[in-house]
């Protein structure tokens, strides 16, 4: 276990590779491997393997929770096994206390940003998460919503074209940096007509900086802020590519 005072350790990740999909898309888990040395670096600071915490991105739906938490805990079954495992979400919010202080692993699993915003402001996440000893994993909105203030980008139908959508949201303040995960997925996407990346995301890089990351890279945040794999920084409405597979490259 760390000690109390010991620097937050989180990893914010577009995803681990957790399972594959069939042909009717049902989730076949499978080891997450070590790309990147992602493996490597939970072993290095997870302690111990009795409790394995997964954190919902939609408290409610507890269908969608229970099918993507699964698939996550036999993949870590087959890569780095936990002893039990427990899902946060509406069933189990009443013992968040118990479920965080006993953890050795948090995982903040990906879904619809504001929606996973919205539930961890609700069981004040931001003021709690501060009291645990364990390494904490945030997938696609997981990693987002560790920012201090969280940059939210429109991904649904009709969220860039509203004018009431809000792009700054208070996150768990564990970090000050903004990522976009799964880069290289979105640069040829467009939603309401715009380009995802060109029109939506670079006009607002003018007032913040913005860290988009392919799958397979992540950031781990220890005593520095360690980018490991693909990866690129959009700032001033410029895209610069800082960082390649299989390296490492500390950023502020």
């Amino acid at each position: 276990m760390y000690k109390v005072g010991d620097i937050m350790k989180c990893i914010l990740t577009s995803y681990l590779d957790l399972y594959d999909k069939d042909e009717i898309g049902n989730r076949i888990p499978k080891n997450f491997g070590n790309q990147n040395h992602i493996l490597d670096n939970i072993k290095k600071y997870v302690k111990k393997y009795d409790n394995f915490l997964f954190v919902a991105s939609d408290e409610y739906n507890n269908e969608s929770t229970d099918l993507y938490a699964n698939a996550t805990f036999k993949s870590f079954d087959l890569t780095l096994p936990f002893k039990n495992y427990y899902i946060l979400d509406s069933r189990t919010e009443n013992r968040i206390d118990e479920l965080l202080k006993s953890a050795d692993l948090i995982f903040l699993c990906g879904g619809h940003l504001p929606t996973q915003n919205t539930f961890f402001n609700n069981i004040k996440l931001r003021d709690k998460i501060k009291k645990v000893h364990a390494l904490i994993i945030g997938g696609s909105a997981g990693a987002m919503n560790l920012a201090e203030n969280v940059y939210c980008i429109p991904e649904l139908e009709g969220e860039a074209l509203d004018p009431n959508f809000k792009r700054n949201l208070k996150g768990l303040a564990l970090t000050n940096i903004n990522v976009l995960p799964h880069y290289d997925e979105f640069i040829n996407v467009t939603l309401d007509g715009k380009r995802y990346i060109e029109d939506i995301v670079l006009p607002d890089t003018y007032e913040r900086i913005v860290y988009g990351i392919n799958n397979g890279s992540y950031i781990l945040i220890d005593d520095k802020n360690y980018l490991y794999g693909e990866a690129y920084i959009l700032k001033n409405g410029i895209i610069e590519k800082i960082n390649e597979d299989n390296q490492l490259t500390i950023i502020n």
